[in-house]
């Protein structure tokens, strides 16, 4: 959940190639357009995080990066009911690197939370990652991330998460093989 009074600043500077942090379904994340290539390289300093590793990226429908894809998205992703899952979808070379980590392929989550549908709406898809330093703990709640990291990033949301207690499941979009569950 995010504070829809809180919304308007959150999307402002998301707009602006911003950092900013929100609550996700379970934990924490630090996000930014994917549009903004600086945007994303300021969540891996700030998450100290090797950018080898790559990045989530959230969006609303699969749609959005079908541009990218050198698969089908499956019916499996599109008709998945709960928690959605993050999805391993091979990527074609017009994919920025920055968001593979150099690899062939992309961590994509389509969301199911209100609050991120309706900003990922009025922002385009987002960069996601978990609003902490690489190696510790996911934070699950908003003074955890406005202790930690509050001062290296634009905005810090208003709001909760969903109250899942585990990261999404990670699956293979060719095989629908669930790599983390």
């Amino acid at each position: 959940m995010i504070f829809a009074d809180d919304f308007n600043e959150n999307a402002r500077l998301l707009l602006e190639g911003g950092v900013t942090a929100i609550p996700t379904e379970g934990i924490w994340g630090l996000s930014c357009s994917i549009s903004e290539e600086h945007a994303i390289e300021r969540v891996l300093r700030v998450k100290q995080r090797d950018p080898a590793k790559g990045l989530i990226t959230l969006v609303k429908s699969f749609d959005e990066l079908a541009h990218w894809f050198a698969c089908p998205v499956s019916d499996v992703a599109r008709d998945e009911i709960g928690r959605p899952s993050t999805w391993i979808i091979p990527v074609n070379s017009d994919c920025p690197r920055i968001l593979t980590g150099g690899r062939d392929s992309m961590a994509v989550r389509r969301i199911k939370m209100p609050a991120l549908i309706h900003l990922i709406a009025n922002v385009g898809p987002l960069v996601s990652t978990s609003a902490n330093r690489s190696g510790r703990p996911a934070y699950q709640f908003r003074w955890q991330v406005m202790n930690q990291l509050g001062h290296l990033v634009d905005h810090v949301a208003r709001g909760r998460t969903q109250g899942y207690r585990q990261p999404s499941t990670v699956r293979n979009m060719q095989t629908g093989t669930i790599i983390r569950e």
